[in-house]
């Protein structure tokens, strides 16, 4: 049974499809926003508000941070495998 994380407004699977969608090779810069972020939730017809409240109090500040912070944190929980490059 997958773990429950805890406040969570989306399921894990989605969450997990987020990190995918967000972790692209030779990302553009980042514009310290939610836009990527938020184009997703909006396409995957997902609450905004209260996943990005979750997101930020699980360390993301913008679509880098959901990465590098978030996906860090509870990556593995949802199924994602680390790439190549962070082993």
């Amino acid at each position: 049974m997958p773990e429950i994380i805890p406040d969570l407004p989306i399921s894990n699977d989605q969450l997990k499809a987020l990190f995918d969608y967000l972790d692209q090779p030779n990302p553009m810069p980042c514009m310290h926003t939610f836009k990527e972020t938020t184009e997703f939730l909006i396409s995957n017809h997902l609450p905004i508000k209260e996943t990005l409240h979750w997101l930020g109090e699980n360390g993301a500040g913008c679509d880098c941070e959901v990465i590098f912070n978030t996906d860090a944190e509870w990556g593995e929980t949802v199924g994602r495998v680390p790439s190549d490059e962070d082993l």
